[in-house]
This record gives structure tokens, sequence and C-alpha cells, in this order.
């Protein structure tokens, strides 16, 4: 028995009051007082501390025992059992909306006020418990990192923590009763994966990628995990991870992973960088050698920046672009009347370039003709336009690029051999993709991030199964392919994940290449282990292959 309990009695019959002191008074209660009103019974409740209203249903006055137990129930959590007479269908619906714990009916004996009181007392203390526990609860999930929230079989939200209501821009009061669909302020996409791995649960455990963009500009990195309640198959938990730290700093990493425009951490780009500072401080010719796509005019630029030339003009000649019969015009200038057209005089590009660099791309298809008059520019630092017999002083530093075998043109007498001599006395060799797939997952992140903040595309990542695939390609094209694949899969794209079926069919449908080099082999390794940030069990799934063969491949290639 409850023995200590204060009880307070709201009775308009003096007498019923009295028994009912009595009562409570011999069962070992503490009666705090017996008042007649409504409006006492209030007053009373807001300055004694009670465990108890014994309540009359029918009060003389202005306010009946129901509308006392309401206001009394808006401000304090003391239980209410109602005392009555009257059992009509309307009075009992009246006073079950304020949440009574319990009834006693008159005329009534001891036991039952005891039962009653008892049973009141025992829920109430109940009640607290567990509002306690689930505001314990509520405290943990809101001091926690990532966001929670609670749906119920028809979707809508019963509870969304504080770090999930600042992630959504929204409060828990406004998004509670709502729909998880109208409270996420996500693309259909990402609508359609949640609704996805809610229909299908365990199919799919990977969390949702999702960019969350709030009215003020502000935009979250999240990714939101969705679990089935254990307590009902219907009902369903989401967690919010803020991943936007992780992106930022995998930007700023893979910034310090570029060397100006260039972008790569494996050895043959280190080696690139490496040779591209020891030769920018100097101003003899280089040669910049590598397949096409590879970066080599981006390499140029990079040898200029770092040069003390890096004030003057860069200026870029596509020699494959220049007309044959105007090339010499187009290099080094021509006097007003030199030829037909020719209406005033003009400056070539060696002028253009005074006191900064020149690079020649695709110098290999430069004329025999030219090549003479290049080799004179370049061993006499001066210019002479066509059409005049004085030369012009230049100072500018030739950086030179092919993707041709410039031995091979000698041989075929398409090259002279005295000008190969003089513009590879420096040489920078740029290697292909296929042989730095490492680089591949660094590349992606750097253009993905790229495409976006020049289209707005939303994807942010790219599956496992397209990596793979972009891992396998063997990439002809180099990085200009891969930029340009990228892109063309984004057009393709819906959502914030690019997919397998989003890359171009040469890509997509392309048979794994079978790699005879084990410096390409060791480099599909490490691009999947970048990928992985290290995790072997899914970097051997990424590529296809057991545990055991990982770690034998990485025995083999020195891979720590």
């Amino acid at each position: 028995m409850s023995s200590a309990a204060h009880i307070l009695i709201v009775e308009d019959e003096f007498a019923v009051g009295m028994e009912l002191e009595d009562h409570l008074t011999a069962l070992g209660y503490t009666v705090v007082d017996h008042v007649m009103t409504g409006v006492d019974a209030i007053d009373t409740a807001t300055q004694e501390n009670l465990d108890l209203i014994l309540m009359d249903v029918r009060l003389d006055g202005p306010m009946d025992g129901i509308e006392a137990a309401r206001e009394i129930r808006e401000d304090h959590s003391v239980p209410v059992v109602f005392v009555t007479a009257y059992s009509d269908d309307e009075t009992l619906q009246r006073a079950t909306e304020t949440t009574p714990f319990g009834y006693v009916v008159k005329p009534f004996e001891e036991r039952e006020v005891y039962a009653a009181v008892e049973v009141a007392l025992h829920t109430h203390a109940l009640q607290q418990r567990v509002q306690r526990a689930n505001e314990d609860l509520r405290q943990l999930l809101n001091g926690l990192r990532q966001g929670t929230a609670l749906t119920d079989a028809d979707g809508r939200l019963t509870f969304l923590s504080d770090p999930a209501a600042r992630l959504l821009d929204t409060t828990p009061d406004d998004a509670t009763d709502s729909s998880w669909t109208a409270v996420l302020p996500v693309n259909d996409d990402t609508i359609e994966g949640i609704q996805n791995r809610m229909d299908a649960p365990g199919a799919d455990e990977d969390p949702v990628p999702a960019t969350l963009d709030h009215d003020d500009g502000t935009s979250y990195q999240v990714e939101i995990e969705v679990r089935a309640d254990p307590r009902d198959d219907d009902r369903y938990i989401l967690v919010f991870y803020d991943v936007t730290e992780v992106h930022e700093l995998r930007r700023l990493l893979d910034d310090q992973d570029r060397f100006h425009d260039l972008v790569g951490t494996s050895a043959p780009m280190k080696d690139a960088f490496e040779q591209i500072r020891s030769v920018a401080d100097v101003k003899t010719t280089v040669l910049i050698q590598g397949e096409t796509g590879t970066g080599k005019e981006l390499a140029a630029r990079a040898i200029h920046e770092e040069s003390p030339r890096s004030d003057g003009p860069f200026v870029a000649v596509n020699c494959a672009a220049l007309n044959p019969d105007l090339a010499g015009s187009q290099l080094f200038g021509h006097r007003k009347g030199a030829f037909t057209g020719a209406t005033e005089g003009q400056a070539g590009y060696f002028e253009a370039a005074d006191g900064g660099t020149l690079f020649l791309d695709e110098i290999g298809d430069v004329p025999l003709d030219v090549q003479r008059q290049l080799l004179r520019v370049l061993e006499e630092e001066a210019v002479t336009r066509l059409g005049e017999t004085e030369p012009r002083p230049v100072d500018v530093r030739i950086v030179a690029a092919t993707h041709r075998n410039l031995d091979d043109e000698v041989e075929a007498d398409r090259f002279r051999q005295d000008l190969l001599y003089r513009i590879r006395i420096a040489r920078v060799p740029l290697p292909p993709l296929r042989e730095r797939r490492s680089d591949l997952p660094l590349l992606v992140r750097t253009f993905l991030r790229e495409i976006r903040a020049r289209t707005g595309a939303e994807v942010v990542q790219v599956s496992d199964e397209a990596l793979r695939h972009l891992l396998d390609y063997d990439w002809p094209g180099n990085v200009r392919e891969l930029r340009n694949a990228l892109e063309a899969a984004l057009i393709r794209t819906s959502g914030d994940v690019l997919r397998v079926d989003d890359l171009p069919p040469e890509i997509r449908e392309a048979s794994p290449t079978e790699t005879d080099s084990s410096t390409e082999e060791a480099e599909r390794i490490r691009a999947a282990l970048e990928q992985t940030n290290g995790n072997r069990t899914e970097a051997a799934e990424l590529l296809g292959i057991s545990r055991a063969t990982l770690y034998r491949r990485l025995d083999e290639y020195g891979i720590g």
C-alpha cells in the first residue's frame, strides 16, 4: 500500500467527501484537503505536492470535475481518479479525454476506493518511469552526432532527434506526424532509394547518399541508413550520418594530390612532377612525351608556372592545326604584302610569347621546311618575319610535346634529327592512364567535383561495380577520355550515384583486360585499396579476386 501518498478530495457533497476522507485515512493515506469546487481544486493542485486527486465528475459552480481535471492535467502530472454516480456515454467520453487513472462509482465501499487508488498510483509511477526512460533515450539520441527518425506504419514521423532536425532544416515539432517524404529535402531518386530499402529490407544494406540543401545556401552531405523497427516490421528507423566533413577533408586531401592542374599520387606521376620541378628553373628546351590525352599541355603550363617566367605570357600552339602553307608566317610573323592576303604586318607566336613560354604541341606535325626555320630561331634566339631581312630578338622558353616517336619520324625523314637533338635537351615523360590506374579513383572524384560545379549535377560518388569497369578499361584516350566519359555518364545518371548503366557503351561492354604487365596489375590493386580506404576485403571484392589472391599479389608487388 502507498501509505505515504498525499491525496486531494474534490467533492461538493460534504457527507460523501467526509466518507471518502474517513476511508482514505483508515487505509493509511494522507488527505491534504477536501474542496468542493473545480476552481479550489486547481488552486490546491498548484500549491500542494499531490500524489493523487479524487475528483467528483459533477460539481456545483461554473466548472465541473472534468473541466477542472483537464486544466490540472495540462500543468501537473498528478493522476486523477473520478468519483461519479453518472455513467452515461457522453460523460464517460468527456472524462476519457482527460486521460483519467480510474473511476469510483457511487455508492462505494472501502475496498473499491483502495483498489482504485492503488491502481492509479502504481499506473502513474509506471508511466513516470517510462517517461523518464523516454526522456533519457531522447537525450541520448540528441547527444549523438548522427540524426535519428522513427516512422509509423503509414510513413509518418513519430520521432525526430535534434541532430536530424538540424540536418533536415526543420524542428521535431514541425516534422512529427508529417510524411517522411515531405520532410526530407532530397530529390526523387533519393526518396526512391530509401523507399526501395523499406520495401525490401536486407536486399541492399548500403546507406543512401544524399545532399541536403537548405534555404540559406548551406549544404550537407549525408548517408541515410534504413532499418526495420524490431518491434514492428511496418515501422522504420532512419539514421542520418553527416559526412560533410569527411567529403571536405577528402577534397582537401585530393587538392594536396594536385600539382598545378595535374592530378596524381602514383609513382609515375610523382616522377613526372619531380622532372617538371627540375627543368622549370632553367631556360633549356623541354620535350614532353606522352600519348594523346595524358595532359601534355597541363604539364607545359606547370613548367611555366614553376619557372621564373610565370609572370610572362604562356602561348600554346597546336602544330597539327597549322596551315602547312602558312605555318612559317603563323609562327614567325610576316610583313605587309609578304604574300597574297597579307594586308598588314603581323607578329607570330614567337613574338607573342616574348618574355614567357611558347608551347609547341604536336611538334612532330611541323612541316620540314618550317622545321629548318624553327631550328634557326632556337639557335639565334631571334625571328625574321616572312618578307623581312632583319631578325627580331625574342626571349622565349620553348616547351614542345608530341605523342609520336620522333626517332621513328627521323628515320622516316619526316623530322629533322638536328631539331630533335635541340628540343629534347630535357625530357618529361607522362605515363598513360593504364600505367597509373591507382590515380583513377582520385581523378574520378576530382572530375565529378568539377563537373558538379559546372553543371549542377548531383552525383557524389561512383558505385563499386562502375568503378570496376573503369579500372578494367584500357583508356586509349587516357585522362581526356576519362573526363569525357564521366561527363557523358552524368548526362544519363539520375540520382546521387553513378552506376554501370550510366557509363558509355565502350566502357560498359568492354571485357576486362588481360594484364601482362605486373606494373599495371599493381596499379589496379593500389587503385582498389585507395577506393576502399585500405580495406583489403572490400578491395578484393572490387577487383573480383579472392582475399588470398590479393594477399599474394600484395606480397609479390611489395604493396604495404
